[in-house]
């Protein structure tokens, strides 16, 4: 394949995906595996590794990183560094392996790949999901950390001069904000829905568009940016919830603040809201690893 025949396969690739998701957050190995470019079919993971180079191509087309819950540990330690950076480890600690060298290469090409990030299971099975994030580019490598330093944005491609990796303040917190918009809020968001399997956990509306991942307890407090620090909710529990109208209490039952159940004005109020109180939550995440943490539901009950 061509040079250009290459980057309008990756083009091609992210016009795919971009389809996909309006409909769909998040995939399966499987589901990745139908892209078609000029009749014939291609996956775009491997079916086991992290770093995946269709034969067509001369370099990586993707990284994937696992999903773990909080208590188990990554085969690899992928990561955002202090300066705002994802680190994306090597495969093992030989810099000539065929998967460094497809990143490598890469690098070298300066060619967009995509990021497959891991938010959870398919519900009921074993089925890793993964978001994609793209394109993100390869922009640095720290041999002596066995890994690669990718760029989530065009911008910060610029702020890496010939492999050196090193910013000002201001640079700094740029990157920081932007890994919070780029991967942190969607992934908080994923794995919250896929959790509580995309439906409100007060009425379990259905869909998707309509629904949002409450915090506990917010960034601005110092919640922890995990699923067991957030509530899959619809836009008008979720307002409800952070207007403190409605609380949850850390036996996930719902309650309704005394003077809004006085007040008798219409269906939503009376069905929405009144009719929830001291009702048992709608949906829970069937893994019990991921149910809304207690302790701070009992902090959050104080202020309500």
């Amino acid at each position: 394949m061509s040079v250009i025949d290459q980057l309008a396969f990756r083009e091609s690739v992210f016009v795919w995906l971009r389809a996909r998701m309006l409909t769909q957050r998040t995939f399966t190995r499987d589901e990745l595996a139908s892209f078609s470019f000029n009749s014939a079919n291609y996956r775009l993971t491997g079916t086991m590794t992290g770093i995946w180079k269709p034969k067509a191509l001369t370099a990586a087309l993707s990284i994937l990183t696992s999903f773990t819950h909080k208590e188990e540990d990554r085969p690899y330690e992928d990561g955002i560094g202090a300066d705002g950076m994802l680190r994306y480890k090597w495969r093992g600690t030989d810099p000539s392996t065929a998967d460094n060298r497809w990143l490598r290469d890469a690098m070298d090409q300066r060619v967009p790949i995509v990021w497959f990030l891991g938010v959870g299971y398919k519900p009921g099975t074993q089925t890793q999901v993964f978001e994609p994030i793209f394109p993100v580019w390869l922009v640095a490598e720290e041999p002596q950390s066995h890994q690669f330093v990718v760029a989530l944005e065009e911008v910060q491609r610029t702020l890496v001069q010939n492999g050196v990796v090193e910013f000002n303040e201001i640079e700094k917190r740029y990157n920081q904000t932007l890994v919070k918009t780029r991967v942190h809020q969607p992934m908080f968001r994923s794995q919250v829905l896929n959790a509580y399997e995309s439906r409100c956990a007060i009425c379990r509306l259905p869909f998707e568009k309509l629904l949002e991942a409450a915090h506990i307890k917010s960034d601005a407090d110092g919640g922890p940016a995990h699923i067991t620090n957030g509530i899959s909710l619809c836009k008008i529990h979720h307002g409800a919830y952070d207007s403190l109208i409605l609380g949850i209490s850390p036996d996930y039952r719902i309650h309704i603040r005394e003077d809004v159940l006085r007040t008798t004005d219409g269906p939503v109020l009376m069905h929405a809201l009144n009719g929830m109180n001291n009702q048992p939550l709608g949906q829970v995440p069937e893994d019990k690893r991921n149910l809304p943490s207690r302790e701070l539901l009992a902090e959050s009950k104080k202020e309500f």
